[in-house]
């Protein structure tokens, strides 16, 4: 059967048929040599011998035209086979026969013919492999060559007759021996697919048995006579073109399953060698076959020393991956607690400039809006670039490590105040210089917290919290670097509270509570502002602002951001099914906004609990559309198109909104807090009242729902009712509260039991995610 490939070009299909005819010519083989051995003295079948050896050698031939895999091994053993078999008759023709003969040199030809098909059938594999595993393959075919060597050299001292028919008599046996010991090392040096070069090795091995036997004829010619050596050589010949139609073994093996046959032979070969030295101190062994048992001992030796020597390689090797940040190549966080620890513990007391190290934590400005407008694949691409520059301003044996997402850090050792601000300072001017990623040059900066060993702490942990603390307060003071100053610590505080919250995060201790919004004319709620609270264990309320920011520092801003998204989902979807339906109110994160997949993720989760898309109001700022007007506007336009109000908040402050605000396809203006503030304590018809009934008016001619924040007189809502405002919230209105305590039905009604014609007493703003 044959098919087409790809390439256009012909190859034998892998039918039952060709392997059965090869079975088939194998037996016929082995029955005309059996019957060649009981006529060995007409010769009469020495024809068809050699015209099935010549069949052997078509059809290899033929393998190697129709098939594209093993093409070299089949044309190598192929001129082989054809080489043995001209042999065959070049001696039936030369008579009388003469030692050397042209037979002789076409005969000796298969050897070196069979050791290159063997080593192209081995494949890849042989390439790039460990000294380990070619000594293994030295060992093995050592050990052969000796076990070989001491049935077949025996005899060697009984031949007799010319110098030349001594060698030729050697050179057969020889070259059994060699391609049978060469057979078992590829066995060993390519152990994927055992079974085609064991099955070669198979045939080697009755070929030596064949030379042994040859030799112990005593007689040059007896390679060519009829004798034993006629079965075993077809029979060898049939099991190394067998070996060409092994399929290949489809996906991994086991290591286990790789190594089993490797170990037996490495073993057994041992074993064999170590019993030919003892035989040999008692004067049974010869001398060739005790000295390759003794080189197969040497090699052994040597073996297990480079394996000793490849262990330690391996060994370091995984003590640099597991200390080496995969993406930049530079150390890891572990690398450097690592130095860092053996460094102090190095330290003489009282350390001088001299003996003392500098530790600078670098954290990256803007990183996550590059990552989020460019990509990860160019954010990463900017994370490699920036251990080179930071290499440029320190010594070769100072360490420049990445602890994680765009934080690194440099240990300067020997260095003081003076030194650790010099290269702070060459390293933030360095980083504000344009990379050139891909497509892009791209702006980063840098800030940088400077901690000193011992002035500062004496312990790994201790210094990394002093950096850290520096760096971010240059970071909130925009500076490019700070040094810790023990004073302006509070002992820590700041850092603790940082640990506070990621446990406060993790135990569920962080709380949401609610501000309702209500309709101003008919007092129905129709938002319920989520606002975030935390009432810490020791310091009680945590204002939301600082929350905010402690959040900001740690890099738990976005899984906060996360947390309140579903807290305020969850808890709306429990109104609805109490037949309270009003929306809940978010906030977004400035980078919420400029996620194009925002949308996705909340309409995703608003169809978990069971919500529709006008269920959720989300709550921007002025400022956030500013950022990126053009990424703004297509979110909060594709925000709209699903059913998603946006809202925008604190509206007033910003000058530059006014002018994208008929772009934005938002459906709420929030008026501030500062305006209402005002127009609360003064007379009817001052300038604040224009100002607010025009940007009610402003908000109307736009199709805007506007909404008025701060209330804090009851009486105050008449007022703004006048002047057309839709909705408003303030705690005259409903203070924040726990879900539960949230008032549907009444939340305008009289003053009774309330403080309505006095000012609130709460002013802090309350927006958990824009502070």
């Amino acid at each position: 059967m044959v098919l087409r490939t790809e390439g256009g070009g012909r190859e034998l299909a892998d039918a039952p048929w060709t392997r059965r005819d090869l079975v088939l010519g194998g037996v016929a083989l082995l029955l005309l040599g059996a019957v060649s051995l009981l006529t060995r003295n007409t010769g009469q079948l020495r024809p068809l011998l050699v015209t099935v050896e010549l069949a052997l050698a078509l059809a290899c031939f033929g393998r190697a035209l129709t098939r594209q895999t093993g093409r070299r091994a089949s044309l190598a053993l192929g001129a082989g086979l054809l080489a043995w078999s001209l042999g065959g008759i070049a001696w039936a023709l030369v008579l009388p026969p003469t030692t050397p003969s042209v037979a002789d040199l076409f005969s000796l030809l298969f050897y070196p013919l069979a050791a290159v098909a063997l080593l192209w059938l081995a494949g890849p594999e042989l390439e790039q492999r460990k000294a380990s595993a070619w000594l293994d393959a030295t060992v093995t075919g050592l050990g052969a060559a000796a076990i070989c060597s001491a049935f077949a050299f025996d005899s060697v001292v009984r031949l007799s007759g010319s110098a030349a028919s001594v060698a030729l008599s050697l050179a057969y046996p020889v070259g059994d021996v060699v391609l049978f010991a060469l057979a078992l090392g590829v066995v060993v040096l390519a152990p994927r697919h055992p079974g085609r070069t064991l099955l070669f090795a198979l045939g080697s091995a009755l070929m030596a048995l064949g030379g042994i036997v040859s030799l112990h004829q005593l007689s040059p010619s007896a390679h060519a006579s009829g004798a034993p050596l006629d079965l075993l050589v077809p029979a060898a010949m049939v099991a190394m073109t067998g070996s060409l139609w092994l399929p290949s073994r489809s996906g991994q093996r086991s290591p286990l399953a790789e190594k089993a046959p490797r170990v037996a032979i490495l073993v057994l070969v041992l074993a064999a060698s170590l019993v030919l030295l003892v035989l040999g101190n008692l004067g049974r062994v010869n001398t060739i076959a005790l000295g390759l048992a003794g080189a197969t001992i040497i090699a052994a030796a040597t073996r297990m020393a480079v394996s000793l020597r490849e262990q330690r390689a391996l060994n370091v090797s995984q003590q640099e991956q597991a200390t080496t940040d995969d993406l930049t190549g530079l150390g890891n966080r572990r690398r450097l607690l690592d130095e860092l620890q053996r460094a102090l513990a190095d330290m003489p007391e009282g350390g001088t400039q001299t003996s003392g190290l500098a530790l600078l934590l670098i954290d990256l400005d803007h990183f996550k809006e590059i990552n989020d407008s460019f990509g990860h694949q160019t954010g990463d691409a900017l994370l490699r670039e920036i251990g080179p520059r930071i290499r440029q301003v320190v010594r070769r044996n100072d360490l420049v490590a990445r602890l994680g997402g765009d934080e690194f850090a440099v240990v300067l050792y020997g260095a003081d105040a003076y030194k650790a601000t010099t290269v702070a300072r060459r390293i933030t001017t360095l980083l504000q210089e344009p990379i050139d990623v891909s497509t892009a040059s791209l702006h980063v900066g840098a800030s940088i917290g400077v901690a000193l060993a011992p002035e500062h702490a004496t312990s790994a942990d201790e210094l990394i919290r002093c950096a850290d603390i520096a760096m971010y307060r240059a970071k909130n003071e925009r500076g490019s670097f700070d040094v810790y100053e023990a004073a302006l610590d509070d002992e820590g505080d700041r850092f603790q509270l940082i640990e506070d919250l990621r446990i406060a995060m993790a135990d569920h201790s962080l709380a949401l509570h609610y501000q309702p919004v209500i309709d101003l004319r008919t007092g129905e709620v129709l938002t319920v502002e989520a606002l975030l609270r935390w009432p810490h264990p020791t310091l009680g309320l945590i204002p939301p602002e600082h929350l905010l920011a402690l959040a900001e520092e740690s890099g738990l801003i976005h899984s906060l951001a996360t947390w309140v998204f579903e807290e305020a989902v969850a808890d709306c979807a429990r109104w609805w099914h109490d037949g309270h339906r009003a929306a809940v109110a978010v906030n977004l994160l400035a980078t919420d906004l400029l996620d194009s997949s925002l949308p996705r993720r909340v309409g995703a989760l608003l169809a978990q609990v069971g919500l529709p898309t006008d269920a959720l109001v989300l709550e921007i700022t002025e400022g956030m559309v500013v950022a990126d007007v053009t990424r703004s506007k297509r979110v909060i336009q594709s925000l709209t198109d699903s059913g998603i109000r946006v809202s925008i908040d604190d509206f007033g402050t910003g000058f530059s909104s006014i002018s994208h605000l008929n772009e934005l396809a938002v459906g709420e203006l929030k008026l501030d807090r500062t305006f209402t503030s005002r127009l609360q304590g003064e007379e009817t018809g001052g300038r604040d009242e224009d100002i607010v009934r025009s940007i009610i008016d402003l908000g109307h001619a736009l199709g805007l729902r506007v909404v008025a924040e701060g209330i804090e007189r009851l009486a105050f809502i008449e007022r703004l009712t006048a002047l057309g405002c839709d909705a408003g919230q303030g705690y005259a209105i409903q203070a924040p509260g726990p879900a539960a305590a949230i008032d549907f039905a009444g939340a305008l009604r009289s003053s009774t039991g309330r403080a309505a014609d006095s000012l609130a007493t709460f002013t802090t703003a309350d927006n958990p995610l824009t502070a």
